[in-house]
């Protein structure tokens, strides 16, 4: 019979056997640094390159962007967003062997009206975030939630308070400051906002109404700038909770659309999501490897009620 000293002798025995620091890269067989899975350990090199392919494959596997087509990438200051950013610029690199040929704008999405937050704090928040995208060097354009209130009203105000297409990286505070000034916030807006999300009675119904809302803003902004494909950051991690999500609320019927690649639903404007494939650890550990810097905002979930 099994004595507890048997299985704690097992135990620290197999604890041995699978010890990290001894793994090797199951490519080159140098030192192991990432070990995705069980059987999957690579070193840098091979991990970075095993990203880039696979973040690659996605648009060759799909071929729903052509050459030269403009892209959104929805940007947030997250893990998912910035790893995507800092991969489509690896891709629009001079020393890239086999480029991207499209043509990438950012956007951020303001979401403080959900949250009760003052102009004030939104601005400090975002400040961030601003600082990043003007360092690209790409057209961004920023916005708030509260605009979609508008959607399909006359109305000649435009839906992105900030855009640019200079290609100038000079980063001064002035410039940054002239950017948050121009984000236009609507108390109105921000008020119908509320009251909808009030409506929802559950966190994961408000949080679904949040993600659908700002997919709308999404595709109305990219009409507006003419893009006709947006770009997200969502990993498979996040998907597969999305997907839970949605089968209990009896949704499995669009799964395919919500988890795809491609989600045609809004017609002239693509959603593509060329992490699909990637889980979060390989987004962190791909961020940390490439000291790519993230920042987590204020966000429903993490709201104190």
């Amino acid at each position: 019979m099994c004595s507890v000293q048997d299985i704690e002798d097992d135990f620290s025995v197999r604890k041995t056997k699978s010890d990290e620091s001894m793994r090797k890269c199951m490519k080159c067989e140098e030192q192991a640094c990432v070990i995705i899975r069980v059987n999957d350990a690579f070193c840098r090199s091979c991990f970075l390159q095993h990203c880039t392919h696979k973040f690659r494959s996605s648009f060759g596997k799909s071929k729903v962007i052509r050459d030269g087509e403009k892209v959104l990438l929805a940007f947030s200051g997250g893990n998912g967003s910035s790893a995507m950013l800092h991969l489509v610029q690896q891709g629009l690199s001079k020393e890239a062997q086999k480029k991207l040929r499209f043509k990438p704008g950012l956007i951020f999405i303001d979401e403080g009206s959900v949250l009760g937050l003052s102009t004030e704090q939104r601005r400090k928040d975002h400040r961030y975030v601003l600082e990043i995208m003007r360092e690209t060097g790409y057209p961004y354009h920023v916005t708030c939630l509260e605009k979609v209130m508008g959607l399909g009203q006359t109305s000649e105000s435009p839906l992105v308070g900030t855009s640019t297409t200079s290609t100038s990286t000079e980063l001064t505070y002035d410039n940054v400051e002239s950017d948050l000034q121009k984000l236009s916030i609507s108390n109105t807006a921000g008020e119908r906002l509320k009251d909808m999300l009030e409506s929802a009675k559950s966190m994961t119904a408000k949080e679904d109404l949040i993600r659908r809302l700002r997919c709308d803003l999404l595709a109305a902004v990219a009409r507006e700038t003419g893009f006709s494909k947006v770009m997200l950051g969502d990993s498979s991690t996040r998907l597969s909770v999305q997907l839970l999500a949605d089968i209990a609320q009896g949704r499995g019927a669009q799964t395919h659309l919500e988890m795809g690649f491609a989600d045609d639903r809004y017609g002239d404007i693509i959603f593509v999501r060329p992490l699909r494939e990637f889980t979060s650890k390989e987004v962190a550990m791909y961020n940390k490897l490439n000291n790519v810097e993230a920042t987590v905002l204020p966000r429903l979930a993490t709201k104190d009620w």
